[in-house]
């Protein structure tokens, strides 16, 4: 009899994009989570640890070269994922197939991809930043899950569906942070710039929260009877989105409207 494990190691392996097997930690989801284990291990166990009786670092200048490193980076996946067809009229915003032939425009597309998994890769660079200068209230729940679900989410989108709809949301991420590492950059220049930048700070929560709402809409055009996008693969990524959205909101709430309201009592 087969099992459910089996089951899904079958239908994993049917569904899986045979283009990028021999790619580079594309055979398997094993190294992703591997990397995530040392992650979670850095940020909770090694690095407290080693900070415990250590001052902050000062890393300014990495920090703005890693910001400038995350802006160049995004605007290349924005400009690469366009000029994939997008741009050219080819593909639509609603349900677009993925093309899994070895076309060269799928295949450009496709690489587009698998550079995405490694920019979220170094993505888990921030959280040891955070820790090394001793702004360990920025290491939130939200901010730790953020980053491990999306480098796992993007291991999933080369691997099985690379291309098609699922370009949106790596449309939207990108521009999303750009905004975001934007702001990290301006208010590493130091307290003037972090005062004019104060009222920018819930804006980009909010924005954050439109980019969650705009996709969980977009997703929902592959439940079109006519949409030949990747059904099951939306049912798996919904309700991380769902998930984010509320920890996103929960935040907000925690952070902004909670100060605005005691504002308003004083």
């Amino acid at each position: 009899m087969t099992t459910v494990a089996e089951y899904i190691g079958d239908f994993l392996r049917e569904k899986a994009d045979k283009r990028v097997s021999n790619w580079f930690l594309m055979s398997s989801l094993m190294p992703t989570l591997g990397i995530i284990s040392i992650y979670l291990t850095l940020v909770y166990v090694i690095l407290p640890a080693y900070m415990k009786n250590r001052k902050p670092f000062q890393l300014t200048k990495i920090i703005k070269a890693y910001n400038l490193f995350q802006i160049t980076s995004c605007s290349i996946i924005i400009y690469w994922m366009a000029t994939s067809g997008w741009v050219q009229g080819d593909y639509s915003l609603g349900c677009q197939p993925i093309d899994y032939s070895n076309n060269p425009k799928a295949l450009y597309l496709l690489q587009g991809f698998h550079w995405t998994y490694f920019l979220k890769m170094t993505e888990l660079i921030e959280t040891i930043f955070f820790i090394l200068r001793k702004k360990n209230n920025q290491v939130t729940k939200l901010h730790v899950y953020h980053h491990a679900s999306s480098m796992t989410l993007a291991w999933i989108g080369c691997k099985f569906i690379g291309g098609g709809m699922s370009c949106v949301p790596v449309l939207l991420n990108s521009f999303i942070h750009i905004l975001m590492y934007t702001y990290y950059y301006l208010a590493a220049l130091g307290p003037s710039w972090q005062k004019r930048l104060a009222p920018w700070k819930p804006r980009l929560t909010i924005a954050q929260m439109v980019q969650f709402t705009l996709l969980i809409i977009h997703s929902m055009a592959v439940f079109s009877p006519n949409c030949a996008g990747p059904r099951p693969f939306i049912l798996l990524y919904l309700p991380n989105v769902v998930i984010i959205y509320k920890m996103f909101y929960d935040f907000y709430k925690a952070s902004y409207h909670a100060k605005k309201t005691a504002q308003k009592v004083k």
